[in-house]
């Protein structure tokens, strides 16, 4: 039997085998709430009505001004249990699209070699990058007005290969989810697990098989539960970056062995476990799932062997 290296040049994996997810889109970007809704979604009393409109009007001319992102936050965490479900979710999306529309330009304060040095120095002593270990560790003033900055902003600071810097921080968001639509409470939790700990890191899977299937479930769940939401198409992208891993791994972390040609030969063990288990705890309604009991089945009439058979299935699946 011929070997293939299709993987090795599928499309989609030319873009993620550097091992990073998808990166979400912005999404709501021109999306505004208008107070004259239909009688059916208008509050039941003028008085809370009257209440919801202010606060969102007063939140959209902060979160509008780059230079009140701190203050919109801070307004948000305060009023939003004033505002129906529907609003709150436009006002936190809104939230989000400030929040990665000014992340890089807010990270870069971090970059200059003192500021590094003072988070090694701390990070070094406590293993934590949390607000409070770092502002009790560093007494740089100035350090500790970018920290503090960073806070307010809901930032959270993240350390890769030696390296310091701000990146989403949606544990955070997790002060909205009593308001907001379900959908969104449900993406704040995904997104939460997502950032809390990264799947990936320098190219490679840094959590088991087992949490990356159980990542993109979720993410499939939420796919086909909210076709409808404001961010089904960012989650969509998602979960296909996290399905492409699931099937061919990334650079430094193989789904399969190779030969010396670096052609996929045999399922690595600990990967069958993990699909074997994946099956056995799923459901029949899981088009992930499916498709691994299928891979299964082609590798078992191959003799665990990678076949022409199987590639050409994988590319439907994950082509799609």
């Amino acid at each position: 039997m011929n070997l293939i290296t299709t993987a090795k040049n599928h499309p989609l994996r030319k873009a993620i085998m550097l091992g990073l997810s998808i990166t979400l889109t912005a999404g709501l970007a021109g999306t505004a709430y208008s107070t004259n809704v239909s009688a059916a979604a208008q509050p039941t009393s003028l008085a809370a009505a009257t209440t919801s409109d202010k606060v969102f009007q007063v939140y959209e001319t902060y979160i509008k001004k780059p230079g009140k992102l701190a203050v919109a936050r801070q307004y948000l965490l305060k009023n939003i249990s004033k505002v129906k479900a529907y609003p709150a979710m436009i006002m936190t999306l809104h939230l989000e699209n400030a929040q990665k529309a000014q992340l890089e330009a807010a990270s870069a304060k971090l970059y200059p070699a003192k500021v590094q040095k003072a988070l090694e120095s701390a990070y070094s002593k406590k293993k934590d990058l949390s607000y409070p270990t770092l502002l009790q560790l560093i007494k740089d003033t100035k350090i500790r007005s970018l920290l503090i900055e960073a806070r307010d902003k809901g930032y959270k600071v993240g350390t890769s290969e030696g390296m310091y810097y701000l990146t989403m921080d949606y544990e955070g968001y997790k002060a909205f989810k009593p308001y907001v639509t379900k959908d969104i409470a449900t993406y704040i939790d995904i997104m939460s697990v997502q950032t809390n700990k990264p799947a990936f890191s320098d190219a490679a899977i840094v959590i088991s098989w087992d949490e990356l299937i159980r990542r993109t479930l979720a993410l499939e769940n939420f796919v086909k539960s909210y076709p409808k939401s404001n961010r089904a198409k960012a989650m969509k992208l998602e979960y296909e970056g996290m399905r492409f891993h699931v099937f061919f791994g990334s650079s430094n972390t193989p789904v399969y062995n190779e030969n010396s040609n670096y052609q996929f030969t045999t399922l690595l063990p600990k990967v069958r476990t993990a699909y074997e288990a994946a099956i056995q705890k799923g459901t029949a309604d899981s088009q992930l799932l499916t498709t691994i009991k299928k891979v299964l089945e082609l590798l078992d009439s191959n003799e665990g062997l990678w076949s022409e058979e199987l590639d050409r299935y994988l590319k439907e699946q994950t082509e799609r």
